[in-house]
Order: C-alpha cells, then structure tokens, then sequence
C-alpha cells in the first residue's frame, strides 16, 4: 500500500514495524495501513491462479452477492 499523500511524516508504529521488516525508512510503502479493496481483489485473483484447488481462495474471489452481506 503506497502512501496517498506522498512522503511526509512517518508515525512512530510506521518507523518500528519498518525496522523490524528491515525497510529502508524512506521506502514508500507503508506496512501498518490496511488493503483497499482493489487490492484485496487482485490478492484473491492472484491467489486463485497460484493455488486454484484451495477452497478458501474460491470463497474470496466469488462476486459478492447483491442479496447478502
């Protein structure tokens, strides 16, 4: 997940969890924000192709249905 508004101030959880993963402190990904859901598509489209037996890839990568949450 990349940062929306460019490169600014880095919260304090931002700069350990980098340290920890061995990020460079500038990079411009962040580690501690969630998925939008364009990207947790495309992780369910990727995962369907690598693994396409697994049963719980198939559940994420169904259309939602419009009659239920």
């Amino acid at each position: 997940m990349n940062a929306a508004d460019g490169p600014g101030r880095i919260s304090r959880t931002e700069r350990t969890v980098r340290a920890a993963a061995g990020m460079p402190a500038r990079h411009p990904e962040l580690l501690t924000c969630k998925p939008g859901r364009a990207e947790w598509q495309l992780l369910a489209t990727w995962c369907a192709e690598l693994w396409p037996q697994d049963e719980y890839t198939a559940i994420v990568a169904e259309p939602r249905r419009k009659d239920g949450p």
